[in-house]
């Protein structure tokens, strides 16, 4: 299972890379076209988007969590008939809601913060379509698929929202109207991927297996949703004491930061998280500790290391990244990006709950971190501004980890790896000096100096994990199979 996590892994990576990267792309020309306040207004839109994907969540988490059982059953087509059945119910009924709220709202709203919330609903339509096939891909682990339609998701919705901005208006609105154009294209293809012909004209509710799922997966959602006011609460608290223009400069450098490290946890979980499902239904408790144990050393070697450099070469970052006015910003990437951290960690404790179905613990410790870290945000925004937000950010996220492994332990036990979490210390440590000095001593530009920063660090971290014999000789034998394996391909397609 080990060799399968890896080659998963290795395939996820475009799926995550892509829209990271694009992600990444889109910071700097955005911030360059738009002014923050206008910025600021779109990341109110997109925050009240992730709302409306988060309630619809307990679909694609069902769907992950059992597909692996129905399909050992030979029950499939009355699992994909259910599924389709109660995403378009989900749908029409969470997208009326949002209309009836958001048309009582409006009296206190900006018209242009209006019309984007208008837009973002359509989003919410075919994105949770796009989301939940997207999730039967990832339970039959056909990850390449996965990949494909998640990158042409990313690369689409730029590439036609710049289109529209620069041949009909340059209206920060286009960059919604790109998601929804380019889902809509790709829809057809991936439903036909993930789950074949199933009509649409012949709803099948198995009252049985919704149960199951609602059971799963509504404790999941509240506790996203306590996520939701983790992550994204403080740039409406922002908006209301601080105003638009600095909700505008802490999103770049929160985005920035956030989603570098969130990048990694995401692969890391798309490609672990059906396999270890897998497992524990077919191979037992033993099997299930080991993997856990394997795939969350993995994480570590990768993520650390990233939120180390990240902290160092927080300034040319942010510099490279984002106009002038947002450039003050980057005094939060260090707090951001070890919360994101924290994040990706405390999802390798919630495997014991996910097993035993236990989800409403996962809930509780959401929801105790999330009134947390409203009430931080209520008394400090106001006089510290989006400092103390990413601050009161970075301490519910310390306190999330902590929930989680505690209550944990009640339902499932595993070995964390101790002794390379304090390797990865050490030469995350190490590489951080060296970089720092780079960064700080070179003056050419800015894009070469992080170019020449992020490769010489990266061979300091490995070269010390090789000193420290942190890798196994199999594990260094697999690499350089998958590398061989990669490059054939690229001399194809070259």
């Amino acid at each position: 299972m080990q060799k399968d996590f890896i080659k998963d892994l290795v395939k996820y990576i475009p799926a995550k890379v892509v829209p990271g990267i694009i992600g990444l792309i889109s910071i700097p020309i955005v911030t360059r076209l738009f002014s923050p306040e206008d910025y600021g207004h779109y990341n109110l839109a997109m925050a009240t988007l992730m709302i409306l994907t988060t309630i619809f969540g307990w679909l694609p988490m069902g769907v992950i969590r059992f597909f692996p059982a129905y399909e050992r059953d030979k029950k499939l087509n009355i699992f994909y008939r259910n599924i389709i059945s109660l995403s378009i119910i989900s749908i029409i009924f969470i997208t009326i809601v949002s209309f009836v709220i958001l048309f009582c709202v409006k009296p206190h709203l900006f018209s242009k913060l209006y019309y984007l919330l208008l837009i973002s609903i359509g989003v919410f339509v075919f994105t949770s379509l796009f989301d939940v096939f997207n999730s039967f891909l990832m339970s039959k682990r056909e990850a390449g698929f996965f990949s494909l339609f998640s990158s042409w998701k990313s690369i689409g919705s730029l590439v036609i929202a710049l289109v529209f901005i620069f041949f009909l208006k340059k209206d920060i609105e286009h960059l919604l109207w790109g998601v929804i154009v380019s889902v809509i294209i790709v829809l057809p293809f991936l439903w036909k991927k993930a789950v074949g012909i199933i009509s649409i004209l012949r709803f099948k509710i198995n009252f049985f297996l919704t149960k199951e799922i609602a059971k799963y997966g509504f404790p999941l959602v509240v506790g996203n949703l306590a996520g939701w006011i983790l992550s994204l609460s403080d740039r409406y608290i922002l908006q209301y004491f601080r105003g638009t223009q600095e909700v505008g400069i802490y999103s770049a450098s929160y985005n920035i930061s956030e989603r570098s490290i969130t990048l990694i946890s995401l692969i890391f979980m798309f490609a672990a998280g059906p396999i270890l499902i897998h497992i524990w239904e077919k191979e037992g408790e033993i099997k299930s500790r080991e993997f856990l144990t394997n795939t969350t050393r993995y994480f570590l070697i990768v993520c650390l290391p990233a939120v180390i450099g990240l902290s160092v070469l927080s300034k040319p970052v942010i510099n490279l990244f984002t106009a002038q006015e947002y450039h003050e910003g980057y005094r939060i990437i260090y707090f951001v990006a070890f919360g994101a951290f924290f994040v990706g960690l405390q999802q390798r404790f919630q495997a014991g709950f996910i097993f035993h179905k236990k989800t409403h613990f996962i809930m509780f410790c959401v929801i105790v971190s999330g009134i947390l870290n409203i009430a931080l945000n209520f008394l400090l925004i106001p006089k510290y501004g989006y400092i103390a937000a990413a601050i009161t950010t970075l301490i519910s996220y310390s306190l999330l980890l902590i929930l989680m492994i505690f209550l944990s332990r009640r339902f499932f036990i595993w070995d964390f790896p101790f002794r390379t979490l304090g390797k990865v210390i050490c030469a995350s440590a190490i590489m951080g000096i060296v970089v720092y000095y780079i960064v700080n001593g070179l003056t050419c530009s800015v894009l070469i100096s992080l170019f020449l920063s992020i490769c010489i660090g990266a061979a300091v971290y490995f070269l010390i994990l090789l000193l420290l014999k942190e890798f196994s000789q199999e594990e260094i034998q697999t690499l350089h199979l998958l590398k061989q394996k990669v490059l054939r391909k690229i001399r194809k397609v070259s």
